[in-house]
This record gives structure tokens, C-alpha cells and sequence, in this order.
């Protein structure tokens, strides 16, 4: 039994990296690539062309840019030279991981009324970033970049994020806040 429990995990990562959720949002957020796995230049590249191919499908009208600020300046410079239009990225000094990020894009997207947004991230992050921003409330669509460095669902990497994805669900999770609160009506 204890075995299924990191098995199912995998599992979740492997099959959510699979997606390729293009439903209509009211934001892409593009998560920083981490600098702790190597060079995060290329993959940056990555999910800038994604988060561009998004916005010209008319995913969502706006990009949300998430890290520290000398990276949310080059990716703000890399979106415009893609032709997305300055009014339309907006950038926010987050935290340096999957986690912190979402929590601040949950706080401004609460201040806004949005709801729902397009997660653009690597394939094997693909699981744990819609857990996170499912557990604050966002309506998460995930849309993995598919080619570039940071893509490959290697051995490595899927099993960084299961003891990731585990760490969330087992300590995490319970004391995350819902900070989106969205009303039927």
C-alpha cells in the first residue's frame, strides 16, 4: 500500500504533462524556470514561446509574469519581440518557487475577480503547479511547453517532482488558504 501512494503520484505527473489545455482564461501565467536545476536561459526561451503561441490563440488577453525582476524584464522583452503588446504583460516580484509564485498571482488575481488562468510550465511541473493553484482557489488550466530544454520527462526530473508533488499533498496542502472564492450563482 505504501508503495501506490508516490506510484499514483508519478502517474498524476505523467498523464498531466500529456495535457494541453487550451480553454479560454482570463490570464496566462508564466512560471519562472528555477535556477536550481541548471541553466534556465534556454528553458526560459521554452515557455516564452509557448506563453506567445498561447496569447496569439487568444487563450487569454493578458501574461502574467512570475520570479524575480531582472527575469520578468527579460521575459517581458522576449513576449514583445513575439508580438505581444506591452499593455498586455504584466510582471510581479514573486517567490523563487512554484508555491510562492502562485500564491502572490492568487492574491492579485482575488484583488481582480479573476478566477481562472493558463499555466505554463514544464511537463513534469505540469501536476504539482495545478495542485498548488488549484488549492488557492485558481480555476488552473495547464498548458506545458512541449519542446525545448526543461521538456523531457526524464527520470530525474519526474522524481524531483514526486517527492515534490508528495511534500505538497502530505504537508502543504493543509495549510495552504483558499484565496480565490468564486460564487455560483
Amino acid at each position: 500500500m505504501v508503495l501506490l501512494i508516490p506510484i499514483g503520484a508519478a502517474m498524476q505527473i505523467v498523464l498531466t504533462a500529456q495535457f494541453d489545455d487550451r480553454t479560454q482564461t482570463q490570464a496566462i501565467v508564466l512560471m519562472d524556470p528555477s535556477r536550481f536545476w541548471g541553466d534556465d536561459g534556454d528553458v526560459l526561451q521554452s515557455r516564452i514561446d509557448h506563453a506567445a503561441a498561447l496569447y496569439q490563440a487568444n487563450v487569454a488577453p493578458v501574461i502574467i509574469l512570475t520570479g524575480r525582476d531582472h527575469v520578468t524584464g527579460i521575459e517581458r522583452k522576449l513576449l514583445r519581440a513575439k508580438g505581444v503588446p506591452d499593455r498586455d504583460i504584466v510582471n510581479f516580484t514573486t517567490g523563487v518557487d512554484t508555491l510562492g509564485s502562485l500564491q502572490m498571482i492568487a492574491a492579485v488575481m482575488s484583488d481582480l475577480h479573476w478566477d481562472s488562468a493558463t499555466i505554463v510550465t514544464d511537463p513534469p511541473n505540469a501536476a504539482r503547479a495545478s495542485a498548488i493553484a488549484s488549492g488557492f482557489g485558481i480555476d488552473a488550466h495547464v498548458s506545458p511547453a512541449k519542446s525545448g530544454p526543461g521538456t523531457a520527462m526524464t527520470s530525474d526530473y519526474v522524481g524531483r517532482e514526486t517527492a515534490a508533488l508528495l511534500r505538497y499533498y502530505l504537508l502543504t496542502r493543509w495549510t495552504q488558504p483558499q484565496l480565490i472564492h468564486t460564487t455560483s450563482n
